[in-house]
């Protein structure tokens, strides 16, 4: 009986000790006061080159911006337009055929959005594509929210 009272001791304190090592669940991180998010929207049934279009987007992104990444200051989103949960999002950009949008986001709203349309022309042609899309990025990054507000 002492041999399986010190077994349960011994377990009891093994369990303890890992609920106790566990890594704490992190807190979501506030977004930055700045943010430039791509977002591809597509349709549910998405064609090659759709899928071929928001693989290169996210290449682009995470390939030009990894210390951006990791600090949310940029991020990529897909997004079906087709998908009802949507909607509000379609609407805001008036969204109809797959695009790749860039916002321009300050303290949490949209001060500027760009459609990149060019992707379809640069879709066989990755070296273009990724400085296409990492060039729009780095031109929001670089704006103040003065400038991203302007009709300029």
């Amino acid at each position: 009986m002492t041999g399986f009272l010190s077994i349960l001791t011994v377990a009891a304190t093994l369990a303890t000790a890992i609920v106790e090592t566990k890594p704490a669940i992190e807190k979501e991180v506030e977004p930055p006061a700045h943010q430039v998010i791509a977002i591809y929207f597509h349709r549910t049934q998405r064609c090659p080159t759709c899928k071929r279009i928001g693989a290169l987007a996210e290449e682009a992104i995470r390939r030009g911006f990894p210390k951006e990444i990791k600090t949310r200051v940029v991020e990529y989103r897909l997004v079906d337009f087709q998908d009802k949960k949507n909607t509000k999002l379609v609407k805001q950009y008036g969204i109809n055929t797959p695009t790749l949008v860039l916002s321009n986001v300050f303290d949490g709203e949209v001060v500027r959005a760009t459609s990149m349309p060019t992707i379809w022309q640069l879709v066989g042609k990755p070296e273009e594509f990724q400085a296409y899309v990492q060039d729009g990025v780095t031109k929001y990054l670089k704006q103040t929210r003065k400038a991203a507000e302007s009709k300029e």
